[in-house]
């Protein structure tokens, strides 16, 4: 019978292409699907603060960041709009900051001390608003009463601070780096530093993000077996990933977000710190490439379990860092014209 329909299928050349149409199609509808449900599971289970259980320092960090950098934020309006603003906001700190507090984390931690250090500012402030209203005169007993527990911040935390011009040949600069980096294919079999990698992300940690909640994870593999074993799961790296000596796998932390509203923040901001770490390690010697993360959800599974990589963080793409060899040539990589780019209204 099997042979019969495919003596009839050879037959038509219409028919074989009209089938092969219908299961291609079929395979990318199931895909989509299942792709679909497992991006919903896991923004649903992962993304989301106001549950009993939200004790995590990760999420409870990301939660006081987003209340106090509000205040921040106000305070940074220009002058004639800088009337009384932010009670709620400065309540929402203060309650997560005596939670932070009774759940016995950590006084020294850098968001804590960042949060005492925007009250700081932000009592100030309010002490130059009219004390009659019964909104200002109550908000700043409330930050008086906390504060009062505290010794003055560090000047590292003091906010808001100056602007800084930069100086005139800053473009040029930063535009040689940018041209410099190229995505390289072929590198030095040699080991790369761990304390550059670390300074070249303090530096990408100044990059954006929503609410300054820095939900980046980086996870970085030296050991060749356990690269190798990763870059099984990625297939953009064929004929040259056996001369990577380090993996980073750059991933967004899914419970620095308040729910689904924000699924498509974790991608941006991780592509936000991505550009900043790629020309932070260019500018110390290391050459990259980025090994893009599509996969289905089986893979992306496993690579979740072969990385030891916690589900609630959400892997973004991977890449490869280290010394370009000698003998290194890199694409062109030439750029579309402006006028495919800019839009005007």
């Amino acid at each position: 019978m099997v042979t019969l329909i495919k003596n009839v299928i050879s037959l038509s050349p219409g028919l074989k292409h009209f089938l092969k149409r219908s299961r291609d199609g079929y395979k990318r509808g199931v895909l989509r699907y299942r792709c679909y449900s497992y991006e919903k599971k896991r923004n649903a289970a992962h993304m989301g603060w106001h549950r009993p259980n939200n004790l995590a320092y990760s999420k409870r960090s990301a939660e006081l960041i987003f209340w106090y950098h509000k205040l921040e934020k106000g305070l940074c309006l220009p002058p004639e709009n800088r009337r009384f603003f932010g009670r709620y906001p400065a309540q929402q700190t203060l309650d997560l900051l005596t939670k932070w507090n009774r759940d016995g984390l950590s006084k020294q931690a850098t968001v804590y001390k960042a949060a005492v250090g925007v009250l700081e500012a932000y009592r100030d402030f309010v002490a130059t608003q009219d004390s009659t209203k019964p909104d200002v005169a109550a908000t700043l007993t409330e930050l008086e009463a906390f504060l009062n527990g505290h010794e003055q911040s560090e000047q590292i935390y003091r906010t808001p601070i100056e602007f800084k011009h930069l100086p005139e040949d800053s473009y040029d600069i930063l535009y040689a780096l940018s041209m410099s980096r190229r995505s390289t294919r072929n590198f030095r079999d040699q080991r790369v530093a761990m304390a550059l990698v670390e300074k070249a992300a303090k530096l990408a940690q100044l990059s954006p993000s929503a609410c300054n909640r820095q939900p980046w994870r980086l996870h970085i593999y030296d050991d060749k077996s356990h690269i190798e074993q990763m870059l099984k799961l990625q297939n953009g790296n064929r004929g040259f990933g056996h001369t990577i000596p380090m993996l980073a796998v750059v991933c967004c932390d899914m419970g620095a977000f308040f729910d689904s509203t924000e699924r498509n923040e974790p991608p941006l901001d991780g592509g936000l710190f991505l550009m900043s770490f790629l020309l932070a390690l260019q500018s110390l010697g290391l050459a990259t490439c980025c090994l893009n993360w599509c996969v289905d959800p089986k893979v992306d599974q496993q690579g979740h379990k072969l990385g030891n990589i916690p589900q609630n963080e959400k892997i973004l793409t991977f890449l490869a860092i280290g010394y370009a060899a000698e003998d290194t040539v890199v694409p062109l990589s030439a750029r579309r014209p402006l006028s495919d780019l800019i839009v005007t209204h």
